[in-house]
């Protein structure tokens, strides 16, 4: 039996979700000859580590955006990266002990990471120790980081040609980098029955749907959004999907009585596909996960005030490319939606350009990938 092992982390939700698609391709796929698992690798971290590890990042990205920004292009500095890297590497290496413990009892041909820890760690065991396995590097933003760099990753699969001159930057042989796009579920690859959900939730098909996301947990000016939106002179009706934020989700029930415009209310939810299906338009942060779904559903963005680092750069990426608008301070939103709303023939062309650079498929590809390469070990 071939062992292939996806491993993720949870520091944000999208890690998660890019691993749990190529885990349902390779399940629908299904090679008899394989085995296929599935891990967090920070719960094979201290509680503390894993703790501090989530907690740090949401802290920064919500607290100190722009330090956080800081410390993201800093790190991205080749001299810089040498020294810190040497930090993080020895930090994460301390704190792995029961990952490389699994590693080492499993033994798995082909490890498919889509996280930088998973990746580093894993590439310092191929380096010095008796580990041997492929590792396929899953990079779940539209452009590459020092972070993701690792010499032992055998291959590395981007979302794009921009991700991967990013990485022949960072001296990168071609050879290793594949242009497959980032994985999103099975789903959002499938005909939904668009008519069917809205009546399921109770929304008409006669007017515009804007769905407003804020990531897994919920962050972002979601409330505010909301607000803006109702205020708009065109009908408009409105899904919000708060992820865990519980406390979210009540403000916006609350205000749900003094809206003209009809809004449903969502927490975490598995079937955001559904809900991109029948919306018109998604106003989000621009997270990988989030931008890809949204492409796979050839589904029009809204971003707004993007955190400055792999968020601005997902963002110039798909503006660049005609499938979104940014919108710089939430302070300019009501403009914008009113100037969208007056053209919605700026929607079907954005649609247009969606098809010329969404790859819905990429989950599959990634499975493909990890057979063959398991085959070949």
């Amino acid at each position: 039996m071939k062992r292939i092992l996806i491993v993720y982390a949870t520091a944000g939700i999208g890690h998660k979700k890019a691993a749990m698609a190529v885990k349902a391709a390779l399940d629908e796929m299904g090679p008899a000859d394989t085995e296929v698992r599935i891990i967090d690798a920070l719960d094979y971290t201290s509680r503390l580590f894993k703790w501090t590890y989530l907690q740090m990042y949401l802290f920064m990205v919500n607290k100190t955006p722009t330090l956080w920004g800081i410390s993201y292009y800093l790190t991205d500095n080749p001299f810089i990266n040498l020294v810190v890297s040497q930090i993080r590497r020895l930090n994460n290496w301390i704190n792995s002990t029961k990952l490389r413990e699994y590693l080492l009892s499993w033994k798995p041909d082909v490890i498919i990471s889509t996280h930088f820890f998973a990746s580093e760690v894993i590439g310092y065991m191929k380096k010095h120790g008796p580990l041997d396995p492929r590792l396929i590097t899953v990079i779940t933003d539209y452009r590459s980081h020092s972070w993701w760099i690792t010499d032992k990753t055998d291959a590395y699969v981007v979302a794009g040609e921009d991700t991967r001159d990013d990485l022949l930057k960072w001296k990168v042989e071609e050879s290793r980098i594949k242009v497959l796009g980032i994985p999103v579920e099975p789903a959002f690859s499938r005909p939904v029955d668009g008519k069917a959900i809205l009546d399921k939730i109770g929304l008409g098909d006669d007017r515009l749907t804007i769905l407003v996301i804020g990531g897994g947990f919920g962050v972002g000016p979601i409330e505010a959004i909301a607000k803006i939106i109702d205020s708009i002179s065109r009908p408009i009706q409105i899904i919000a999907i708060c992820g865990h934020n519980e406390e979210l989700v009540k403000r916006l029930e609350a205000l749900k009585p003094k809206f003209k415009d009809k809004m449903v209310v969502f927490g975490f939810v598995n079937n955001v596909y559904e809900y991109m299906e029948i919306a018109d338009l998604l106003i989000s942060k621009s997270g990988g996960i989030t931008v890809s779904e949204s492409l796979a559903k050839e589904l029009p963005m809204m971003v707004i005030a993007p955190i400055i680092g792999q968020e601005t750069r997902n963002s110039s990426f798909i503006v660049r490319h005609g499938a979104a608008i940014k919108v710089d301070k939430i302070g300019d939103l009501r403009d914008a939606l009113e100037k969208l709303t007056a053209h919605p023939e700026r929607l079907v062309n954005m649609r247009g350009e969606i098809q010329k650079i969404k790859k819905p498929a990429a989950c599959y590809d990634v499975a493909k990938l990890a057979i063959e390469t398991a085959g070949a070990k």
